[in-house]
């Protein structure tokens, strides 16, 4: 006779620690303060202030720059790409160019998992590499699909001149439409890029996926489907409305 599976004891600080994590993927905005954490989870501040700080002090959280609010980390958005590692590994297998996926920390962009291919001549850039937000495939193609409220509030934190913002508002508005950012030898001189928004499960672009190559050899033009379509299966993995 079967027995019936006994209650989980479970261990309060770390259930704690996780709805936080949970309110935070299910939040339209993704960032949340302390007195919002401790409202919804019923708990004192102090006790929100102490699980929050262990949470970022692993990883797992980040605190706003320009607020007293935190948003998820590194940390964990680097297990929610390795958790798509075999359709990242099936594009590189068809396209032969290495592929990453980045997310946006601060005003840059971070490296958090990538696929190399296995051409002697290939984009060597390791995992934690940073790019400027507003200069590389991955930011402008996030940035692009951003609703327009929160784009402006990332392009008036960076540092340009009102000839600069101009020109990058009308490439952002090319990228929104096309669907993908291509860079040719920016950031990285001597490497051609094409990147694709990756959608949360609230719609928003939580990632950029991009295939890059050698600007001798690497058209990015001829791997938007690719690039599309392997976009596509991780938002849909993660839970995304949102076609990408």
């Amino acid at each position: 006779m079967i027995q019936p599976a006994k209650p989980v004891r479970q261990v309060a600080s770390v259930a704690r620690a996780l709805r936080i994590v949970e309110l935070l993927i299910n939040e339209p905005e993704h960032e949340l303060g302390i007195t919002q954490i401790a409202r919804a989870l019923s708990i004192g501040k102090s006790t929100a202030h102490q699980l929050v700080a262990t949470l970022a002090a692993h990883g797992f959280l980040d605190q706003v720059e320009t607020s007293a609010r935190y948003r998820l980390g590194t940390r964990l958005m680097e297990g929610g790409a390795i958790a798509v590692t075999p359709i990242l590994e099936d594009l590189v297998r068809r396209v032969g160019e290495t592929s990453s996926i980045g997310i946006m920390a601060s005003h840059e962009i971070v490296l958090i998992h990538r696929v190399e291919a296995k051409s002697v001549l290939r984009v060597d850039l390791k995992i934690g590499t940073r790019f400027p937000l507003h200069n590389s495939a991955i930011g402008r193609v996030i940035l692009g699909a951003m609703s327009d409220q929160p784009r402006q509030q990332l392009l008036n934190a960076l540092n340009m001149s009102q000839e600069e913002r101009d020109a990058m508002t009308v490439t952002l508005g090319d990228v929104r439409k096309a669907g993908h950012s291509i860079v040719r030898n920016i950031p990285v001189d001597g490497i051609n890029a094409i990147a694709v928004p990756i959608f949360g499960k609230q719609g928003e672009p939580i990632a950029g996926l991009v295939i890059a190559g050698p600007s001798f050899r690497f058209e990015p033009k001829d791997f938007a489907a690719e690039a599309a379509q392997t976009a596509q299966l991780i938002s849909n993995r993660l839970g995304s409305p949102k076609m990408a």
